[in-house]
């Protein structure tokens, strides 16, 4: 029985009990342990702050968490996170300055970042996170408790946790593709907000995303050319153009910037058809801004067509221009008065475009033959261009009857310009090309009268060349002696001069002429303002108003001269002229032993009157152009009374010969009236007779021959008559006229 009380197995009863025993004094002894340390613990503190390894030792116990049921989150702290922070070589009291003593009080104070971040916390307090009457995040909601990492390892998630649907915006844009595709200097929110904690509100004028620092903000990288062409930007000088358009001058507060058109997030490339800078997003995008025009785009040819998919059909940017969008009233700009025409014409005249939609030819040339076309080129701030007629926004095809030049709204459209044309304006094509036989008259017109110029000037050119010929001929054999000098013409030497031009016919003349070259180079210069000799007329400010006024002054003055010259032929001189002036079949017999003499085919010339063939043919020639550029002169200068009276096909007649006869009478007058009395070798460097009045004998001679015969009888008969009786001592004959006296011919 003893025996079996002390064997050693789990089954005898005393054994058990002894181990019972034996746990019991264990857990007194382990319980004393505890409380020792516990004692012993506080005492040790008491003398020295916790470190960071002491507070972990119960802080780095991973079930503390329910140590503390009242408190929100976890007492928690990973050991190994707390030392790779920034804050890993503070320790736990440098934060929670009343953990003193361990054990500590159950409730600490909050942890106060200013207390060593005190510039953060000030910056913080004046940005649009921490300012007055904001309730933003506190330090701990963006960097964390123990696990505070470095600034510039945040990244736009942690702005998401407030600004989930704004990062989520800017995640699909052009930014934050080019960050994953390896661009670190893509943007993110601190390059456009600044730091979180001086990030200021959208409202605050001071902040870099208010709406009047939008474009400057965006300029900092945008207007880095080297930059932008590194990354490929497809407008390199987006934001430079930007500052010179009508946007960026504006004095508007609200005027759109950057992100009014390119959205602030969500900035999608302009090939996305979800971006706002979409082809076919354009209207929409414009018209949160411009609503009146949005809505005339849609219903217009342009605004269907791309509605309807049409990529070549223009939205805003189109005409007016992307980023250097520049108002009507800007030169340079494409929809100013002068340049809409070109603008328009980039896809009605480009032959791609036209062919492949079926848009009419000829409408750019049509036009710029045409007065408006002329006077838009000189630059007339109010001539009507394409939009004058076919709108702006609300272009609509002329089968349409709400479109300003369909039938039924023509009149009033050219009404604006020209009040009460009438229906005679309905007459006949717009756009009326004059090179086919669209419309014969004008068709036929300009052919003859580019026959006519070409017959003409041709013909004066060969005749004037062969005189030229000549005369270079007979001047190398007078210097070699086999001239013979009977037939030499040299003005030398003192001899007498005769009366050709009274004063009153120097003074018509030399009005005509002042007023004849300045119809010319105004005329000209409407036709081609860009060329060298009349750019600078067309650069003067208000050139084009002055050009118009000096046209039609030297107009009246050349109308005026003409009238007084019908006048001029009623009086006794000017029936003699007249008479003389008139065509006689000698003058073509002159005409054709001329041209033999200068061909060398007859030995001398004919002997010419008063006024030989060149003569009368300058002269009827003025009379006649004086007469056409008169009457085709009111008819485009009076415009609305010639719409009331006439069909709108005669205007653009009026147009058509106005232009070729001022050509035909230039050229005449510089082939014919110039060579004649400038460059002919027989009176170069002059002929002195237009400012004289008067042609010395030996060029009355050579020039006029049959006139200086009949001045030489005249003077003999005088002469006969004037012999004294034999005896008569009274009648003695007069002395001879000094050199130089003046005989005027008889008419």
């Amino acid at each position: 029985m003893r025996d079996r009380l002390f064997q050693p197995s789990c089954r005898n009863p005393v054994f058990r009990r002894d181990v019972r025993s034996l746990a019991g004094r264990l857990r007194r002894v382990l319980d004393a342990c505890v409380l020792a340390t516990l004692l012993i613990v506080p005492a040790t503190a008491r003398a020295a702050t916790p470190t960071s390894a002491d507070c972990l030792t119960c802080h780095g116990n991973r079930d503390l968490a329910g140590v503390a049921p009242k408190r929100e989150g976890s007492l928690f702290v990973d050991g190994a996170t707390f030392a790779s922070s920034v804050h890993a070589g503070l320790s736990c009291a440098g934060c929670h300055a009343d953990a003193t003593e361990i054990p500590h009080a159950e409730k600490l104070a909050p942890v106060r970042c200013a207390s060593c971040h005190a510039a953060v916390a000030d910056t913080l307090k004046r940005g649009a996170h921490g300012g007055p009457g904001r309730s933003g995040p506190s330090c701990t909601e963006c960097h964390g408790t123990h696990d505070v990492r470095p600034a510039a390892s945040l990244a736009s998630d942690l702005c998401s946790r407030c600004h989930a649907g704004v990062v989520e915006d800017y995640r699909l844009s052009v930014h934050a593709v080019g960050r994953e595709n390896g661009d670190d200097n893509a943007a993110t929110c601190r390059d456009c907000h600044g730091s979180a904690h001086a990030a200021l509100a959208q409202d605050d004028p001071r902040s870099p995303i208010a709406h009047g620092n939008i474009a400057e903000t965006c300029a900092r990288c945008h207007a880095d050319r080297q930059l932008m062409i590194k990354r490929r930007i497809t407008i390199p000088e987006a934001a430079a153009l930007y500052t010179r358009s009508v946007h960026g001058r504006s004095t508007n507060p609200r005027a759109a910037t950057c992100n009014d058109c390119h959205n602030s997030h969500r900035l999608l490339r302009a090939t996305n058809p979800a971006s706002s800078v979409y082809r076919a997003n354009v209207p929409r995008t414009c018209g949160r801004c411009h609503p009146a025009e949005e809505k005339a785009y849609e219903i217009s040819i342009h605004g269907t067509a791309l509605a309807r998919g049409v990529g070549d059909s223009p939205s805003c940017t189109g005409c007016h221009g992307e980023h250097l969008i520049r108002g009507p009233e800007q030169a340079g700009s494409p929809v100013a008065t002068g340049a809409v025409t070109a603008t328009c014409s980039r896809c009605h005249d480009a032959t791609g475009i036209r062919e492949t939609y079926g848009l009419p030819a000829g409408r750019l040339s049509t036009y710029e033959d045409s007065f408006h076309g002329l006077a838009a080129k000189w630059g007339s701030p109010v001539v009507a261009n394409c939009a004058s007629c076919h709108g702006y926004h609300d272009v609509l095809p002329s089968s349409d009857p709400r479109s300003e030049v369909s039938p039924q709204r023509l009149a009033e459209t050219c009404g604006k310009c020209h009040p009460g044309v009438g229906a005679r304006v309905l007459a006949g094509p717009v756009h009326l090309p004059f090179t086919t036989r669209a419309n014969p008259v004008l068709y036929y017109v300009r052919l003859i009268y580019l026959l006519l110029i070409v017959g003409t000037i041709g013909g004066m050119v060969l005749h004037n060349g062969l005189d030229y010929a000549m005369k270079l001929r007979r001047h190398w054999r007078r210097l070699t002696g086999r001239e013979n000098p009977e037939t030499v013409h040299a003005v030398t030497g003192m001899q007498r001069w005769f009366l050709r031009m009274t004063l009153s016919e120097r003074i018509q003349h030399g009005l005509l002429a002042l007023s004849f070259f300045t119809l010319v180079y105004t005329g000209f210069a409407l036709k081609f303002p860009d060329g060298w000799p009349f750019a600078w007329f067309a650069r003067l400010e208000h050139g084009y108003s002055l050009r118009s006024l000096v046209h039609r002054i030297a107009a009246v003055v050349m109308v005026a001269v003409s009238l007084y010259h019908v006048y001029y032929l009623l009086t006794a001189r000017g029936r003699g002229m007249l008479v003389a002036m008139a065509p006689r079949l000698q003058d073509a017999r002159d005409l054709v032993f001329n041209l033999l003499y200068l061909m060398g085919l007859r030995a001398t010339p004919p002997a010419f009157d008063r006024f030989g063939y060149i003569e009368k043919a300058e002269y009827w020639a003025l009379i006649w152009g004086t007469v056409v550029m008169t009457l085709t002169g009111l008819i485009l200068w009076f415009t609305n009374l010639s719409l009331k009276w006439f069909d709108r096909w005669v205007l653009d007649l009026a147009t058509l010969i106005h232009y070729y006869e001022a050509w035909l009478a230039f050229l005449a007058i510089v082939v014919w009236h110039l060579y004649q009395n400038i460059a002919n070798p027989d009176v170069y460097p002059m002929n002195w007779t237009w400012l004289s009045g008067r042609i010395p004998e030996e060029q009355l001679r050579h020039e006029h021959r049959l006139e200086w015969e009949r001045e030489m009888a005249r003077e003999a008969e005088l002469e006969s008559a004037s012999e004294p009786t034999p005896g008569d001592a009274s009648e003695a004959p007069d002395p001879p006229d000094p050199p130089g006296a003046g005989h005027e011919p008889r008419g």
